[in-house]
């Protein structure tokens, strides 16, 4: 009768075979790792440089402040304020919103401010956006580019007092 087993010979070994599949895991873990990393975007930087004219600068520009919630544009600390009856969101194009802000703006002090600034390239807009605004906010700062004004929007929750400095 044959006998299959024959004491002289080593078995088959698997050791080669999963020291190569571990290595293959390592590897395809690293690159895994290496673009998540990059489509997070860790591998971008941002410089920030100053100019030494001042003008030039941000730092160098005087800002004018304005709070809008929706409804109402109001200008800081004053308080001047023009209130918008209409959604500006639900206006069926830009161009029609941007035409319905100009009649409301107009004759307005909010109105001669927003002017001013867009003239003036030494001033600029800080525009406080509470959570109510943000669904017309589109609307609003493509009014702003409209005129040329300078601006920024900061979202904000809480309530402003003003401070007298003396």
């Amino acid at each position: 009768m044959a006998n299959f087993s024959d004491g002289g010979e080593e078995g088959v070994s698997l050791f080669p075979m999963f020291s190569i599949l571990a290595c293959t895991l390592g590897v395809m873990i690293f690159v895994l790792a290496t673009m998540s990393t990059v489509s997070l975007g860790a591998d971008r930087v941002v410089r920030f440089e100053v100019e030494s004219d001042a003008s030039d600068s941000l730092m160098g520009r005087v800002p004018s402040w304005a709070e809008w919630d929706g409804r109402r544009l109001v200008l800081l600390p004053g308080g001047e304020e023009v209130a918008f009856q209409r959604d500006l969101a639900a206006i069926e194009t830009y161009e029609d919103t941007y035409d319905y802000m100009f009649e409301r703006l107009s004759g307005t002090q909010v109105g001669s401010v927003l002017a001013e600034l867009a003239m003036d390239p030494e001033r600029y807009l800080v525009l406080l956006v509470r959570p109510e605004g943000f669904d017309s906010l589109t609307e609003v700062r493509g009014y702003l580019d409209r005129l040329g004004a300078d601006h920024l929007a900061e979202p904000v929750n809480g309530t402003f007092r003003r401070i007298d400095v003396r």
